[in-house]
């Protein structure tokens, strides 16, 4: 098994996306979309052992070492979908596995539906397409959203004194040490100040809008490939609520699994990562998940 990817980069509509591939070209592609704040290298530990197919994680816009946005720009979940189709479109395949972590996974699950019959199965890593469930406030969203985004884009870059205050920092996102020093190489830049956050500040901004449960079950409703909703049992995604929502794709998507594993937010990262890959793999190769493969590792 060979745990190191090689460096990849697309060009499209003006932006650079840069990002990790691990595998024979030859083989099938699974395409996987990190999350909010983190960067290609958030598939590091498991990509490797999915040793059947060529994994690409790509850092998204504004992430990592590909490109930010323009000025005018946002950072909406279905912004980069026209990019993302557009580097699939440049590896020449005739379908791809799409994989995503978080807000990840809110983009795998529009980057699919626009995939449509090219797309050969979603999962989707402690995330869904839309948390309506928090039954925001749309104009006061609105208006927060106006103000962040100016008072984001006139801040000057971020800089740690050091690698250590960065990794400090990210444990207010629920990341363990070892899982933000994963991160580091394409998160922060040496420069004569110390080390440059290179997420675009705007990413820090909440949404302008967000969708509507019609529109996102609108979306599953599309979805005629195999849907998996992998959530942890100390993630994001643990009440009553989001759980019954998550399993309410059901309702829409003719092929959907919903399961819980052992782990936080980042369980793909930590824990039981082999038993992950090896699910994944059936997962991938059948359209079903096999709850027997983690039984057998606890």
């Amino acid at each position: 098994m060979n745990d190191q990817p090689t460096d990849v980069a697309f060009e499209t509509d003006g932006l650079t996306y840069r990002g990790l591939a691990w595998g024979d070209t030859r083989k099938p592609l699974v395409f996987a979309i990190h999350g909010w704040l983190d960067n290609a290298l958030s598939f590091a530990v498991l990509a490797p052992l999915l040793t059947n197919y060529r994994v690409i994680s790509i850092d998204l816009s504004g992430h990592g070492l590909s490109s930010h946005r323009s000025a005018d720009a946002n950072y909406h979940i279905w912004d980069d979908i026209p990019q993302l189709m557009a580097v699939i479109d440049q590896l020449d395949v005739s379908g791809a596995h799409i994989v995503g972590h978080s807000r990840g996974a809110a983009v795998a699950g529009m980057l699919a539906v626009a995939l449509d019959e090219r797309c050969l199965s979603l999962t989707m890593l402690d995330g869904m397409i839309s948390r309506s469930f928090e039954n925001d406030n749309g104009a006061e969203l609105f208006r927060t959203s106006l103000a962040e985004r100016t008072k984001y884009m006139a801040r000057p870059p971020r800089i740690f004194e050091s690698v250590e205050q960065f990794i400090d920092s990210r444990s207010r996102y629920g990341f363990t040490r070892e899982n933000a020093e994963v991160l580091v190489p394409r998160a922060l830049r040496l420069v004569d100040e110390g080390w440059l956050l290179l997420s675009d500040p705007k990413l820090f901004g909440s949404s302008t809008i967000k969708m509507s449960e019609e529109t996102s079950d609108s979306l599953y409703r599309a979805m005629n490939f195999p849907v998996a909703a992998i959530t942890g049992d100390t993630g994001f995604f643990t009440s009553d609520e989001a759980q019954q929502r998550i399993a309410g794709i059901a309702n829409f998507a003719p092929n959907f699994h919903q399961l819980t594993v052992p782990g936080p937010h980042h369980f793909h990262m930590e824990g039981e990562v082999e038993s992950l890959a090896s699910l994944l793999t059936r997962f991938f190769a059948t359209g079903e998940l096999v709850t027997d493969l983690l039984e057998r590792a606890s």
